[in-house]
């Protein structure tokens, strides 16, 4: 083979692969977004009787849920501009995680973001770290 065909078929197989990777990732986000909306629908209103509690992490924050006496069995987490990045449940073990957090921009699923940070508060967030988290965004 002449350089020249070498190198057009070397071309050929990055596109290829280019392709496919592009392909991946959207299917990947697709399934977890799935995963995100089977667990809110479980959830069912995000400021429902079940809320127990929350996690802040600087990235993004969680609402964790309550059934069957498991204080965690359901947990949702999204990050400033609330698109959901990770859900999470618990019911069965191991746990069944779906998560976008290697790549939020992926993410379609959203909450109100207002409602989200109203539910911390609620929950004992002190209002200085909701101020933070959307501060890190904006950074």
């Amino acid at each position: 083979m002449t350089r020249w065909a070498l190198a057009a078929a070397a071309v050929v197989a990055a596109l290829a692969v280019l392709l496919v990777g592009r392909w991946e990732r959207g299917r990947h986000a697709d399934a977890e977004a799935r995963g995100m909306r089977s667990v809110l629908a479980e959830i069912g209103p995000l400021d429902g009787p079940k809320l127990s509690r929350f996690r802040y992490l600087p990235q993004f924050q969680c609402l964790l849920y309550e059934r069957g006496g498991d204080v965690v069995a359901f947990e949702v987490c999204a990050d400033p501009e609330g698109r959901v990045v990770e859900a999470i449940d618990r019911r069965r073990y191991p746990p069944r995680i779906w998560s976008l957090r290697e790549d939020a921009t992926r993410a379609s699923v959203r909450v109100d973001r207002a409602q989200f940070d109203r539910l911390l508060l609620r929950l004992g967030l002190p209002p200085r770290y909701v101020q933070l988290a959307h501060e890190r965004d904006d950074a």
